[in-house]
């Protein structure tokens, strides 16, 4: 799914890592490269986005593009 996402320039598919941070394809670390795996980045599901909306009150954006 990421390297897909990453293919066709998807920015609303949204990845995080472990520690919190949060990225489109775009901007989130190639797919197996050693800060994918080792900060443990996995696609945000439809689940998170509503659990981090409701949490914080907005959905979550990459980072690096707000």
């Amino acid at each position: 799914m990421a390297k897909a996402a990453r293919k066709a320039g998807d920015p609303t598919t949204l990845f995080w890592s472990e520690r919190g941070e949060i990225s489109c394809a775009s901007h989130a670390p190639y797919p197996g490269s050693d800060t994918w795996v080792w900060e443990r980045w996995t696609a945000m599901t439809d689940n998170d986005r509503k659990a981090w909306t409701q949490q914080l009150g907005a959905p979550p954006k990459c980072e690096t593009c707000r």
